[in-house]
């Protein structure tokens, strides 16, 4: 099977309606709305996409594997082994490479799916910055005391925001890239190219801000599921909540929206 990409949005009245946004000066969060608004046709399948499946399980498998005893083997038993001598980089690169071969195994490929992957990496990289020495190499069990964290329902919620912030602000980003440099130039909404860059930014900032909801509600899932299952969630169970989670920011930036009128 081949790559699917989703492409340029038709030219419907709710996509007309976000550049029409765009070009009268509306805010940040008019704007990010009416986009998830145009796109929800080719936002219906994402929770069929193999990429996005794929990911989600992956953030869910690590936050158990990461709890309690054996930490560094129950990684390695996941296709995240780390050398003995290991950087934040190296984990990242390591976590990308097991999700990529998990999605070569669907034989499916997809934009989507490559934004989800981007957005487990980043999730990951979120967890460990700051978190680990950077002047001495740290070792997989350290690495596995800092992701330990992810284990419980308040680092897991964390985990689970920086993901779904960054699936649905590069989501934004892939459609309306195209139709902002449409509206640059003298005499249109954006002037100058750092104009559009500071737009983006405030987009960023406003789905990093609106992920607060994620977080709640994905640190009382794992807990709860987690429990339920003995130790297990289903993958069944995992992709319900994928799919909640983003049906619950797409939820709470309308609502923001309105909030800014």
């Amino acid at each position: 099977m081949g790559h699917s990409r989703i492409g340029s949005l038709p030219a419907t009245k709710p996509w007309k309606d976000v550049i029409k946004l765009i070009a009268d000066g509306a805010d940040v969060p008019a704007v990010a709305t009416a986009t998830l608004r145009a796109a929800e046709r080719a936002f219906a399948w994402i929770q069929e996409d193999a990429g996005f499946r794929e990911a989600t399980n992956l953030m869910v498998e690590i936050g158990l594997a990461a709890g309690g005893k054996d930490g560094v083997k129950k990684l390695a038993a996941l296709g995240i082994t780390l050398s003995e001598n290991t950087s934040v980089a190296e984990v990242a690169m390591t976590v990308g490479a097991e999700l990529e071969r998990r999605i070569a195994a669907q034989r499916e490929r997809s934009d989507i799916g490559e934004i989800a992957g981007k957005a487990l990496v980043s999730a990951v990289i979120g967890q460990l910055k700051g978190r680990l020495s950077t002047l001495i190499e740290p070792t997989p069990g350290e690495v596995a005391g800092v992701l330990k964290k992810t284990s419980q329902p308040q680092g897991f919620g964390e985990f689970a925001r920086t993901f779904f912030s960054r699936m649905t602000g590069e989501s934004l980003d892939y459609f309306l890239s195209k139709t902002l440099t449409t509206k640059l130039g003298e005499g249109q909404r954006f002037v100058t190219n750092n104009q559009v860059a500071e737009f983006m930014s405030a987009m960023k900032t406003h789905c990093e801000e609106t992920s607060v909801i994620a977080q709640e509600f994905a640190g009382d899932w794992f807990s709860k599921h987690r429990f339920e299952g003995g130790g297990a969630i289903s993958r069944d169970e995992i992709g319900g909540f994928a799919w909640y989670a983003m049906q619950k920011m797409r939820a709470e930036m309308a609502a923001r929206a309105i909030d800014h009128e």
